[in-house]
């Protein structure tokens, strides 16, 4: 229902002059009412919604949400649909305001030691928003807004517009006067500093799949399980279109660890690597297309800069050792000869690589996409019908064809005040050291002093390397406050816990391949939950400037203004009213883009008129930019084979020995829904599958079933062992995502009864001074069967 009046008076002149001595939390005040709007006011039916695992229909029963469909455009749905009823009303969710015993008694001079140890209490709305606003005033007066920090959200609201997470605590926090933040993401951050500087723009930059379809002989996956990857951000449709590849005249093979959800689903060769050796093998083909003189020369001469030079690397003319096949073979564990011989398949081939973004999560992990561009340009496909490489293809919607619409907006942040973000790969660092200075990509950054430490809609727990640095780090800021609609594991080490409502109860719109969607509201706010948007415009009224959060309009009217917006740039379909759109089926469709894009077409056509952003306008086997930096002990001028921090050859493998692998699991979308019923498809005696090889398992004791103890310095955690041969020898996989559950919350070095990997991945140090990234897949573990008493799972349960 859109709300055509909006109110002659601020929320705090009605409260002030017509309701006297009303208190704010329980006020149903004019712009903020929410009534049940369009299909979301149904009892029995179907509402339509959009979330970050795609449109779909929620069918309601008796006012309940009982089952889902999926919405017929996008094709077959991702099994863990189904469990959307679980998630909504699940048992963790946070049902009231809560603030830890401790902090409502002692606020900051409270014991931070004691954060994760579950002591909570409900409160009322009012009173938490007392004392958030307290807290945000005592911080801001006496420190300044760059003490105020705004923690990173995750992907529970990256399908949003209005409602991204992000975007409306940014808002918020920069009409307060700002705050220290961060940029970057934990996704693909190596590679998209690198790219910009050595090649194009960046990551999702990439060929339109019909066009690889259509014209490639030979798919290569660098590193990239796109039938895994293709359903993040609902992009089922193009899961279907990696499917139909088994069927089709095109060889495809894979470099992986292991014998991926890909590799199966598509039956495909499967070409074992050890992790972390990417560079070793990209330079081991390229030393073999050189000396066979396999190479494009013409393409190298006119569209690359410093190939002589890094052909001198390459044959060991400057540094003594040639980077043959057989020097390659000894690092990744891939056999010489079948090194050689798909270097020269691909030369002979028309070829698209597509490489996932794993290989940059690494150590040095700026180098092995350099490495695949430097390869891409020898093989000299790049700008071809096919041919090329794509670092986007494998993700999402990379690739799918653009439709003819227009962009929908999102919500506005404003500007913030407070200068000089960090690397968001730097959280714990930046919230343990304040005032330390670091180096990225040629300029300082100084860390702020936080105090106070806002998330909404982020669970750093699952989603920052190195957990019990985390744990450490999350007891330094005086106030912590989460904000979110589960007790997931950073709900549980903040000391005041705000229940938001979840993306089904509140009014969105969603854009998705070619559809523009109305998301209704499928119930109201559960509990004593709100959305995110009533609770910041009650915080920022507190604070005094709730009329310029709000700019007068309500949920619905910011709703409204972003589908008009997007109504007047529309120039293929005319888009119906916005209460026609509501009130209907609100699917609208767009024509699909032909799909014959190349990119670097032009580029190689004419790399003189078309030029590059690189330094050279080139495609640069060497860079001058990076090279003026001086990184050379962490990101040399060109593609560079350096070990690793943590590898095989380490000085620590004797003790640590298996090399770990964390990636997307196959049915969750990152933390989201580990928390639902779905985790009963796959968990082994309740907790995470840990797959190991049966070499591996046999040399240990280990047989499927068991309760398996994964650990190194860093921490340890308890999962379920799955032996397999779809895994490579010397490697161990569990995947990202899992919830942390200590046996002793609160406590470094506590055993994690449930399986979250990153009590054994790296912070410290990161990719390089250049991206200074995540090295999330640069960790080696050792595994033995736990023969003790296993703890029960608690990750689960309600903290209160």
């Amino acid at each position: 229902m859109k709300k055509d009046i909006k109110p002659m008076v601020s929320r705090r002149e009605f409260i002030r002059d017509i309701v006297p001595g009303a208190a704010l939390s329980t006020m149903i005040l004019p712009h903020l009412a929410r009534a049940a709007s369009g299909a979301g006011g149904v009892a029995n039916g179907r509402v339509l919604v959009n979330t970050a695992f795609g449109p779909m229909w929620l069918v309601k029963k008796d006012g309940t949400v009982t089952s889902v469909e999926p919405l017929k455009q996008v094709g077959a749905s991702w099994e863990l649909i189904n469990s959307m009823p679980d998630r909504l009303y699940n048992r963790a969710r946070v049902k009231a305001p809560t603030v830890r015993r401790d902090f409502l008694k002692n606020r900051e001079k409270s014991d931070r030691t004691d954060r994760g140890s579950g002591d909570f209490v409900e409160v009322s709305w009012d009173e938490v928003s007392k004392i958030v606003t307290a807290e945000m005033e005592r911080v801001k007066t006496t420190y300044g807004n760059a003490s105020l920090h705004r923690g990173k959200s995750s992907w529970a609201s990256n399908h949003a517009h209005f409602y991204k997470t992000e975007s409306l605590l940014q808002r918020f926090l920069n009409g307060y006067g700002g705050s220290s933040t961060f940029f970057g993401n934990y996704s693909n951050q190596a590679v998209s500093e690198i790219l910009p500087a050595v090649a194009w723009g960046g990551p999702m930059l990439t060929s339109e799949w019909p066009s690889i379809r259509n014209n490639a002989k030979l798919i290569v996956l660098w590193g990239a399980n796109p039938l895994a990857t293709s359903r993040i951000l609902s992009g089922r449709y193009m899961t279907a279109a990696w499917r139909e590849l088994k069927d089709a005249p095109i060889e495809v093979i894979a470099l992986d660890p292991m014998r991926s959800e890909t590799v199966q689903g598509l039956d495909c060769t499967w070409m074992p690597v050890r992790p972390n050796t990417d560079t070793a093998l990209a330079l081991g083909m390229m030393h073999t297309l050189y000396t066979e003189k396999l190479h494009d020369a013409e393409f190298i001469a006119n569209c690359t800069f410093g190939f002589d030079e890094f052909s001198a690397y390459l044959t060991g003319e400057s540094d003594g050792q040639a980077k043959s096949a057989d020097w390659a073979a000894e690092i990744t564990g891939v056999p010489a000869d079948a090194i050689r011989e798909l270097a020269r398949k691909m030369a002979n081939t028309r070829t698209t690589i597509v490489c996932g973004w794993s290989t940059q999560r690494q150590h040095h992990g700026e180098h092995a996409p350099w490495t695949l561009v430097a390869l891409a340009s020898m093989l000299g496909q790049l700008g071809l019908p096919g041919g090329g490489l794509t670092f986007g293809a494998h993700y999402a919607d990379g690739g799918f064809p653009k439709a003819d619409m227009p962009r929908v907006g999102g919500t506005p942040r404003g500007k913030n005040a407070v200068p000089d973000p960090f690397p968001i790969a730097c959280l714990t660092d930046a919230y343990l050291n304040p005032g330390k200075t670091i180096e990225y990509k040629g300029r300082e950054i100084t860390y702020p002093d936080i105090r106070l430490v806002y998330t909404s809609g982020g669970n750093q727990f699952t989603h920052h390397q190195d957990t019990n640095r985390v744990v450490k780090a999350f007891q330094s800021p005086e106030t912590v406050i989460v904000q979110d609609p589960w007790w997931t594991p950073s709900a549980r080490f903040a000391d005041i816990i705000l229940p938001a409502s979840s993306d089904l109860e509140r009014n969105d719109l969603g854009q998705v391949m070619n559809l523009v969607i109305a998301s209704h509201a499928a119930v109201d706010p559960q509990y004593k939950s709100r959305t995110d948007y009533d609770i910041l415009t009650e915080f920022a009224e507190r604070l005094g400037f709730g009329d310029a959060y709000t700019e007068g309009r309500s949920e619905m009217d910011w709703v409204e203004m972003l589908y008009n917006d997007a109504k007047e740039k529309s120039q293929t379909v005319e888009m119906p009213s916005f209460d026609e759109f509501w009130a209907g089926e609100g699917v609208i469709e767009f024509p699909m883009g032909k799909g014959d894009y190349v990119h670097l077409a032009d580029f190689r056509e004419d790399p003189l008129l078309n030029p590059l952003g690189t330094s050279t306008g080139l495609l640069e086997f060497v860079s001058p930019f990076v090279a003026k930096l001086g990184y050379d002990e962490d990101c040399p001028k060109h593609p560079t084979w350096m070990e690793p921090v943590e590898w095989r050859g380490s000085a620590h493998a004797d003790k640590y020995p298996l090399q770990l692998i964390s990636p997307h699991p196959p049915h969750r979308l990152h933390s989201q829904m580990c928390n639902t019923t779905m985790r009963e498809e796959y968990a082994v005696e309740g907790r995470e599958p840990a797959y190991i090889n049966s070499e591996d398992a046999a040399a240990r004791g280990i047989a499927s079933g068991d309760i398996v103890r994964l650990f190194n310095e860093r921490g340890q955690t308890l999962a379920g062992a799955v032996v397999s041969d779809d895994i490579a020898a010397g490697t161990i996989c569990l995947h990202e995502g899992a919830w942390y559950n200590p046996d002793k919350p609160g406590e470094i070095g506590a055993l994690d009864k449930y399986g979250s990997p990153n009590n054994l991945t790296r912070e410290d140090p990161l990719t390089s001074r250049f991206a200074q990234a995540t090295i999330a897949g640069t960790a080696i573990v050792e595994v033995e069967k736990y023969d003790q008493p296993a703890p029960a799972v608690t990750a689960f349960d309600p903290a209160v």
